[in-house]
């Protein structure tokens, strides 16, 4: 009984460990404790939404696309904020060449084709450092529209265009469709011969509706074809605004952050002495935005907006500071031109001074000729003025004598004196001043001169 007793206890002991060896064999080891299976979860990083989708990291923009929108799980892998592949535009109206890029819709050169650097190349407006704008550039509120819009890969209509009096116009539309539901639109319109363009704006925030997401358009930093020289303190240099029929200057070096510019706005822009890039408001724009960003100013215009959705036009001029140009393209464009603080008191002469030089230059073809042609013309004009001063100084000469003399004999009593020589004066009719009033009305004349030739640019 007891033999069997122990021989049983044996043959569970045995059954007992045999199963569970023979379990582990076959299902593997036990798995481990629920603490340890929790921290090893809060160590290891969560994958994307898209499993499959294999993300790459871009220098700058790390962590991107991490954070859900408010309110929703949603969240965008990095690869949905970067261009695939950037495609430029080349847009050619004869007196200057656009090139447009897909990524983000911006502008990367503005070649003005009649205008030279010292190398013979074309003179490019777009003034570029590495992390800044380009310019057209939209920029929002948050961060990540701002990847979106500004990295994401524009659909365009047209490969290049090529605009002549056969084909004055031509059309360029760059539309962007993000999986967020943002949907960005820009139709470029362009002109034969011309500095000005049309840029018409529409976005659609999509789920990014909740953020109240406010835009800005800029251009900058800076504006290209500024030629230094001796003579840089005479003229101004950076973000000009022209606002309730005033011409407002906002020195670089007085921008501490942002600077809005409400009212009666006309234009805001970037000029240097020959050329200018000025952003004219349309429909839908809110206000004028002076930036200094990265220590790098911008010029630009904040659009309206209604529940983070927009809907704007405005034109962009990009060329000459020439007199006749601005005054052909409008919007007071011509109020860009700056004659320094002697030349403004007398610009009422100086245009007709400019008009003057360009008809002779078209006439000759030099501008050295043009210029003694009409200083000859002036000489003649102020020609019964100057005979008058030098006839005047000659009636001064011939009565000196008797002038000494009345000096003489009147020296203790200056009343009398002037007395006497006024008599004289009459007696011989001689004015005393009438040797130098003639000449200072010629010197206005000549400050203008001076100042037309000082600003034009072809001189």
């Amino acid at each position: 009984m007891e033999n069997r007793l122990l021989i049983a206890f044996l043959l569970s002991l045995f059954v007992f460990f045999g199963w569970g060896y023979i379990l582990s064999k076959i299902q593997g080891p036990p798995p481990a404790k629920q603490k340890h299976a929790q921290k090893k979860k809060e160590t290891v990083p969560q994958s994307p939404i898209h499993p499959s989708t294999e993300t790459s990291e871009v220098p700058g923009l790390a962590g991107l696309g991490t954070e859900p929108l408010p309110g929703t799980s949603e969240v965008f892998p990095e690869s949905s904020f970067m261009a695939a592949e950037e495609k430029m535009v080349k847009v050619s109206n004869g007196n200057i060449t656009f090139l447009l890029s897909n990524k983000g819709a911006t502008l990367k050169e503005v070649l003005l084709n009649k205008y030279k650097e010292a190398d013979g190349s074309p003179i490019n407006l777009v003034q570029h450092s590495e992390g800044a704008l380009w310019p057209l550039a939209i920029e929002s509120n948050d961060e990540t529209v701002n990847r979106i819009i500004q990295n994401a890969a524009y659909e365009i209509s047209v490969d290049s265009m090529e605009l002549s009096p056969f084909n004055p116009k031509g059309t360029l539309t760059m539309q962007l469709k993000h999986s967020s539901g943002l949907e960005v639109f820009r139709k470029f319109t362009f002109y034969t011969g011309k500095y000005l363009f049309d840029v018409e704006t529409r976005i659609t925030p999509g789920s990014f509706t909740p953020k109240n997401l406010i835009y800005t358009v800029y251009w900058g930093p800076g504006l290209g074809g500024h030629a230094s020289s001796h003579t840089d303190h005479f003229v101004f240099a950076g973000p000009t605004t022209f606002i309730n029929n005033e011409r407002v200057e906002n020195p670089p070096d007085e921008i501490t952050d942002m600077v809005r510019h409400r009212g009666g706005l006309l234009w805001t822009a970037f000029q240097n002495k020959y050329f200018a890039a000025a952003l004219i408001p349309g429909q839908g724009i809110k206000s004028a935005v002076i930036r200094k960003k990265d220590d790098q100013a911008y010029v630009g215009l904040e659009l309206e907006s209604v529940q983070s959705a927009t809907s704007s036009t405005f034109w962009v001029y990009s060329g000459t500071k020439e007199l006749r140009v601005l005054e052909k393209e409008g919007h007071k464009l011509v109020r860009l031109l700056d004659y320094g603080w002697m030349g403004n008191k007398f610009a009422f002469l100086v245009k007709p001074l400019l008009y003057s030089l360009q008809y002779f230059y078209d006439k000759v073809n030099n501008y050295g000729w043009a210029i003694i042609i009409i200083t000859i013309i002036i000489k003649i004009l102020f020609f019964p003025l100057t005979h008058k001063s030098f006839k005047s100084m000659k009636g001064l000469q011939k009565v000196q004598p008797y002038v000494k003399i009345i000096q003489e004999r009147n020296k203790d009593d200056r009343t009398k004196m002037n007395e006497e020589m006024l008599e004289l004066y009459k007696k011989h009719k001689v004015n005393p001043l009438g040797g130098c009033f003639p000449m200072l009305l010629q010197i206005p004349v000549f400050i203008a001169l001076y100042h037309a030739l000082f600003f034009s640019i072809k001189i």
